[in-house]
């Protein structure tokens, strides 16, 4: 049984014939991050104020690794930690990070202000 593997290759690449780990979406013999948990959290963010830190329990027995995204609810347009809103001028979604136990998100608003909804992954440890 040791013979047999599952993959998914990219479009575009032979799944039997690939070499290349970069070509795989999805390869059983190598390890890949897995979600093990997700989450929202809605943050009232206040014009003018920057470095707001929002948190949440991620109530894991370890510090996973994170990742995020946050849309402002007024609009669909999501956006990643480091970037600012394009709809949204002024609101800037400063960064994603988590410690042993709580996921963190800072966002920095100048004018008015916001509300919007992080996504957030846990994902498991490799």
């Amino acid at each position: 049984m040791s013979n047999y593997i599952i993959a998914v290759s990219k479009t575009g690449k032979d799944v039997g014939t690939e070499t290349d780990l970069n070509s795989f979406v999805f390869h059983s013999l190598y390890n890949t991050f897995k979600i093990i948990k997700t989450g929202v959290l809605e943050c009232s963010v206040i014009g003018g104020i920057s470095s707001q830190a929002f948190t949440r329990k991620h109530y894991l027995s370890f510090t996973p690794l994170i990742t995020a995204f946050a849309k402002n609810t007024v609009n669909s347009n999501a956006f990643p930690p480091n970037t600012e809103d394009l709809n949204t001028p002024g609101l800037i979604f400063v960064s994603a990070a988590v410690d042993s136990t709580n996921v963190i998100f800072t966002f920095d608003k100048t004018g008015d202000n916001a509300t919007v909804r992080v996504r957030y992954f846990c994902l498991e440890a490799i």
